[in-house]
């Protein structure tokens, strides 16, 4: 569904706000994901924990994500922050912290970030922007190179308990 360059805008904006950002995360856990909390427009949603940079403390994010066939069960993530001419603060922290958990629905998981790059860059950015058209008029609208993360499911690390 494509909607007015306006509704992308005002969806850019609004998601980069404070209010989404304490709101969003507390109803994607509480309905797992499911309904508007998890889907919008098309695309899937998925929780986002990273560390803070400076901080040290767990800060979460609900961003759109886009499947990702290899390794199976990998997400991408695209960090357009509606336009802005600043990188959002989660692709900051994981530029210090790699180690991240997702939650897509009522999965959660360890992952390991990396940054998409060349062809793999350009074909999901293509893909995302199928879906949610807005990322066309964002990737215009910033001066910066939209970052685009593959977020790849990591074992778990259980202690060994017994030593």
């Amino acid at each position: 569904m494509r909607l007015p360059t306006a509704a992308y805008r005002l969806i850019g904006r609004f998601s980069t706000s404070r209010l989404d950002r304490w709101l969003h995360p507390r109803l994607y856990r509480v309905t797992g994901g499911r309904g508007i909390a998890g889907r919008v427009l098309g695309a899937e949603m998925l929780l986002l924990t990273t560390i803070g940079r400076q901080s040290g403390l767990a800060r979460t994010v609900v961003l759109f994500a886009f499947p990702v066939a290899d390794p199976p069960g990998s997400w991408a993530v695209i960090g357009s922050r509606g336009g802005s001419r600043r990188i959002p603060a989660w692709y900051r922290n994981l530029e210090a912290h790699r180690d991240v958990t997702i939650q897509v629905r009522g999965l959660v998981l360890p992952a390991r970030a990396r940054d998409a790059a060349g062809g793999e860059y350009e074909a999901i950015f293509e893909r995302a922007a199928t879906v949610y058209p807005g990322y066309r008029l964002y990737r215009r609208e910033s001066p910066l190179r939209i970052p685009i993360v593959v977020l790849e499911p990591r074992p778990s690390i259980e202690p060994d308990l017994a030593r």
